[in-house]
């Protein structure tokens, strides 16, 4: 018997996970859910991003990333996975291309797809690959 799931969420693994709490904030104008739980360092341990109460992303530093799911990852390879948000006009994805693309990779700029009103690919500068869009329906 096949049994429907509720949600599937987003996790993400970054150095200085406290800068990249408040890009995200910015970029997308997301909340935190309370108060992230963080290390004796001061790094998060765990964080939950969240808009209308709704949760979007849970982040942590990258040293919580098990052993085991990167001990034989090529650095070389290239992302397979991508974070996917949607926008509801141009101006508000253009601010978080902006905001993301600034120290990171803004691979082929903005762009109209058949499919887009607005669209892009962009790597922040803690490694994360976004495709931000705005749906032309």
């Amino acid at each position: 018997m096949w049994h429907k799931i509720s949600r599937i969420g987003s996790h993400v693994y970054v150095k200085n996970s406290i800068e990249a709490t408040e890009l995200y904030k910015e970029a997308f104008g997301l909340e935190m859910k309370g108060e992230p739980t963080l290390d004796s360092d001061g790094n998060i341990w765990y964080c939950i991003l969240q808009k209308n109460n709704e949760e979007y992303i849970t982040i942590c530093e990258d040293k919580y990333l098990p052993d085991a799911l990167i001990k034989e990852y090529p650095a070389e390879t290239r992302p397979v996975m991508l974070f996917e948000v949607e926008f509801e006009n141009e101006d508000d994805l253009k601010r978080a291309f902006d905001l993301l693309s600034k120290n990171g990779n803004p691979c082929a700029g903005l762009k109209v797809e058949p499919w887009s009103k607005l669209s892009c690919d962009v790597i922040d500068k803690f490694g994360v690959f976004w495709y931000l869009i705005v749906w032309n329906r």
